[in-house]
């Protein structure tokens, strides 16, 4: 069955229910939407140089200069992973830490876990030599192909760069990021990039930065994220600011996972029961026949209590009222398979529980369709 039909079925399943049997809620979710992904550090000189975007709001000084503190781009790259690692969700996929310029294996390829990450992340060194110290992006993409990193990797990857896209030695990267990217079809490239095209050097002794190049590292951060159908996000924009990491993490690794919830009107337990009601009867019946005329859906039976009584009883005590709705459409031909149980207990009221109403309405079971 192709995934658009299932789609149509299970909306016309929602929709059938909710007309029938109650109130219909939505719940978005993060699913994974990669199996793996590498963070990909430029740490060739120019990503030492003062980041004037924000110099002046970090703590880490680099440098005094008449403009006063000074940050490189490197530490503001480590800062902005650290934040990201904050808030990426554990989904078991594999992650790891790469730095290039030259290639330098921090974290191999690993179930991610935000501890041993932000452990790989802090190795990232604050400052090193800057003289002498060249810009060959374009080693980065071969040395990342020569470590059969990307070979190793099953799925869907994701790769998250974080370069200047500066350039002063080896061929195009742009032409060796697009023969990887079409190697690896299953990787997409996202790139925070550091280029500071128009924005000034504001230290006393500085001669100024050369707009071309900057312009030029940032037309390469853009057709890299171009070529591998990614995100191109300025390092400016995502640095100390909670908000902007947020949506970057959730739109690199979530889909999001729709859960419809229909509460069952008119099925409100009786204080410490589980038992079907015949009052209950009709409405479950309803039910039965719309499933029975969707025959590749199932459905989640949800069950719930109101707060009196500890956490541990009530738990129990909403499994059994899922179970009884469960075993009445088994009774009446549903098959077991199309059907699963889980119990929230007290976790999850939908009215204030400091009323008898109120805790009449939590005493409820939801159908949440899959």
């Amino acid at each position: 069955m192709s995934r658009s039909v299932r789609c149509w079925q299970i909306a016309g399943l929602i929709v059938a229910l909710a007309v029938f049997m109650g109130s219909v809620s939505v719940e978005a979710k993060c699913g994974p939407k990669v199996d793996n992904w590498v963070a990909f550090v430029d740490q060739s000189g120019s990503m030492y140089m003062t980041y004037w975007k924000v110099s002046g709001k970090d703590s880490k000084v680099i440098a005094k200069k008449g403009g006063g503190a000074t940050v490189a781009k490197e530490v503001v790259a480590k800062q902005i992973l650290m934040d990201m690692n904050a808030v990426i969700p554990e989904l078991n996929y594999k992650g790891a830490l790469d730095l290039f310029a030259p290639f330098q294996e921090l974290s191999a390829p690993m179930m991610y876990n935000r501890p041993d990450f932000a452990a790989a992340i802090k190795m990232i060194k604050d400052s090193q030599v800057i003289v002498g110290r060249q810009t060959p992006m374009t080693s980065g993409f071969m040395e990342l192909e020569q470590s059969k990193l990307l070979a190793g990797l099953t799925g869907k990857t994701a790769v998250i760069m974080f370069s200047d896209g500066m350039a002063n030695v080896g061929s195009d990267p742009v032409m060796e990021a697009k023969q990887l990217i079409e190697k690896y079809p299953n990787v997409v490239v996202h790139v925070v990039s550091f280029a500071q095209p128009g924005v000034k050097d504001m230290s006393i002794a500085g001669k100024g930065m050369n707009q071309a190049n900057e312009q030029k590292g940032a037309d390469i951060n853009r057709q890299i994220a171009q070529l591998g159908r990614g995100i191109l996000v300025d390092a400016a924009d995502l640095y100390k600011n909670p908000a902007a990491i947020q949506r970057f993490v959730m739109d690199v690794f979530c889909q999001e996972i729709v859960e419809q919830k229909i509460v069952l009107r008119g099925i409100n337990f009786d204080f410490d029961k589980y038992n079907i009601k015949p009052e209950f009867e009709p409405i479950l019946d309803e039910a039965v026949s719309t499933l029975k005329a969707k025959p590749d859906v199932k459905v989640v039976i949800v069950g719930h209590t109101d707060s009196i009584g500890t956490a541990e009883y009530n738990m129990n005590l909403s499994k059994q009222r899922a179970k009884a709705v469960s075993n009445y459409f088994v009774s009446k031909g549903i098959a077991a398979s199309r059907l699963q149980t889980v119990g929230k207990g007290l976790t999850d009221p939908i009215a204030s529980n400091a009323t008898a109403d109120g805790r009449a309405m939590n005493r409820r079971v939801e159908l949440q369709v899959q």
